[in-house]
């Protein structure tokens, strides 16, 4: 738990109650009871104002090394980013800016930071709506200011992503109410997985999927705030509203992240000691988390409108389940392959297009049938396929677990081309969490998310029904529970209606199941530790400890730091009036003490 004042703080112990003489006289009883709570209260308040001057500095130390850290690791020796494979003007163009390439490959082989206008690559290059926008009209503002080349530098994006995640960083180490020891584990454990190759190579890149990682992170730290005092709940909603904004609005695939973002929200936004219930949720603090969700959930429907109603999604979505079909359905040249054909409603002889993709050369958008049954290639097709077909359920959903199991995409080079790197050069500066899932068997797939998320919320329901426990622990398994439903949810959209280029798109999936991870490994150790005090503890001879009685002088009465204000006044006036005070047992702990 977090250091408290101790006597040399306030010359006196937090957590004593001193009565001078244990005479019978009424009027001095009440004396001392209210001198008794004022200094009760007094030392309150001081305890209090230190949490918030220790937070305080805790929060700016986390942020400023984090930072650091995060510039040294970004731009030392080179700056490092994501090159484009031909979705980067989806979202620059929205700024109206394309690559500046100085004639060298503009795809896939090199990071490119510098943009500027070019009104003719982007009349073609078709466009969506995307958080990700927000970031990139700050990162606009900050390459003028600090004298970067170009319209818009993605090297200022970079920066920017960085301040972002420090500041989520260092908010979840100090909301998380552990020792100091503990809460600057789970900072440097963060670092190691924002800072990551896998993620940390498009902050910097002209993709949608910043937006989502960083959202994803701002979500964990503003959820562990929840439930708590009013400010707290404000800065909680405020964290993790806008992480929501970031992460469900970053693309399409994300938009069912509102679901348990909302839930997560308004759920863990209920009274902690306004009894069992809906009566719970009937507080001020509900309400305003309520709001949030609401707003999170009409910006979601409004996105989803657009993505109904717009020719270019509609587009976009037949391009997918071509590769859905092509890429992940039909597979081989074989009986099976024609069955499923004729099952989606499509003709049988497309059965040679099996293992292509809608971009390629031989792909099935040239067939000359394709304009006939080029209204079946829908959702709905594939949805009611899945549903008919509950054995593609599990092949479909196993290839992209595989997929997102490597965590790195390979085929995309992260350095510029001054910097004297060959095309496709990949760097490694960090790859903690990448080198630790390339230590599992490559085709785990399901048989490692599955029962991994199983075992999270499993260990979350725990915390969460246990009555006693200390009070971190309802704040991480909110945490758990809200992360590892996002990547159960992230995993759906891109697994069953993506089709390629499944690694990268699962980058939201991979965040939050590693942001939960940790958690649940200290939620698990720190149950089986209170297990096994238990055991210890009632293994001992237990010991009841009374005062001196009548006649003597009170001796302080050493309570533990959770007793009532109230309980220890009546015991303040029965001590004056010269009644015996019984203590109860002493608790390990206290024995030590």
């Amino acid at each position: 738990m977090d250091h408290e004042p101790t006597d040399a703080d306030f010359r006196t112990h937090t957590d004593t109650v001193e009565v001078s003489v244990a005479r019978p006289d009424l009027g001095g009883a009440e004396q001392v009871a209210a001198g008794s709570a004022g200094g009760l209260s007094a030392r309150r308040a001081a305890r209090s104002a230190y949490r918030l001057v220790r937070s305080s500095g805790l929060w700016l130390s986390v942020f400023a090394v984090s930072l650091g850290l995060f510039i040294v690791r970004f731009l030392v020796p080179t700056p490092v980013g994501q090159a484009d494979n031909h979705d980067g003007p989806r979202v620059m163009c929205d700024l109206g800016v394309w690559a500046v390439t100085h004639g060298s490959p503009q795809w896939f082989r090199y990071a490119y930071f510098e943009f500027g206008p070019w009104a003719s690559g982007c009349a073609q290059a078709g466009r969506y709506p995307t958080s990700q926008l927000v970031p990139l009209e700050l990162a606009r503002i900050l390459t003028g200011a600090i004298g970067l080349p170009g319209t818009v530098n993605l090297i200022a994006l970079g920066l920017l992503t960085c301040v972002i995640a420090s500041s989520g960083i260092a908010s979840l180490a100090t909301g998380l109410r552990l020792r100091l020891w503990a809460q600057l584990a789970v900072a440097a454990v963060a670092w190691l997985i924002m800072a990551d190759a896998a993620f940390f190579d498009v902050y910097a890149s002209p993709f949608s999927e910043p937006a989502a990682l960083i959202g994803l992170l701002l979500v964990a730290a503003g959820v562990v705030y929840l439930g708590r005092g009013r400010r707290e709940t404000v800065f909680g909603l405020a964290l993790a509203g806008s992480g929501g904004f970031l992460a469900i609005l970053a693309k399409q695939q994300y938009l069912i992240l509102a679901v348990p973002v909302c839930l997560t929200l308004v759920l863990a936004s209920a009274g902690r000691t306004g009894g069992r219930g809906p009566r719970r949720f009937w507080t001020a603090q509900t309400g305003a988390a309520t709001m949030v969700a609401v707003l999170l959930a009409t910006m979601t429907a409004a996105y989803a409108l657009w993505d109904r109603t717009s020719k270019y999604a509609t587009g976009l979505h037949r391009e997918q389940v071509v590769d859905v079909v092509f890429s992940e359905i039909v597979t081989a040249h074989d009986d099976h392959a024609r069955a499923d054909l004729r099952a989606l409603g499509l003709p049988a002889g497309w059965a040679k297009y099996a293992g292509t993709n809608s971009f390629g050369r031989f792909s099935v958008r040239h067939d000359p049938l394709f304009p006939r049954y080029e209204a079946k290639l829908s959702d709905g097709t594939i949805t009611h396929f899945l549903f008919t077909h509950p054995r593609s359920i599990i092949s479909v959903g196993q290839q992209a677990a595989i997929n997102a199991q490597q965590l790195r995409v390979t085929y995309l080079g992260n350095y510029p081309p001054y910097t004297g790197h060959p095309p496709w050069a990949r760097e490694s500066r960090v790859v903690v969490l990448t080198w630790l899932m390339h230590r599992l068997p490559r085709h785990l797939g399901l048989l490692w998310y599955v029962p991994l998320w199983t075992a999270m919320a499993a260990v979350a329901i725990a915390t969460l029904c246990m009555r006693r426990g200390r009070a971190w622990r309802r704040d991480g398994a909110v945490l758990v529970l809200c992360m590892t439903g996002c990547a159960i949810a992230a995993f759906i959209p891109v697994a069953y209606f993506s089709g390629i280029s499944t690694t990268r798109h699962m980058a939201g999936m991979n965040m939050a199941t590693a942001l939960a991870v940790p958690i649940s490994i200290a939620l698990v150790i720190s149950m089986m530790h209170q297990a096994l005090t238990r055991i210890w503890q009632r293994s001992q001879p237990s010991a009841a400890q009374y005062l001196p009685s009548r006649g003597l002088l009170c001796l302080p009465l050493r309570w533990s730091a959770g007793r009532r204000a109230a309980q220890a006044e009546r015991d303040a006036g029965r001590c004056a009036h010269g009644s015996q005070v019984e203590r109860p047992p002493l608790r390990s702990s206290e024995l030590r003490n």
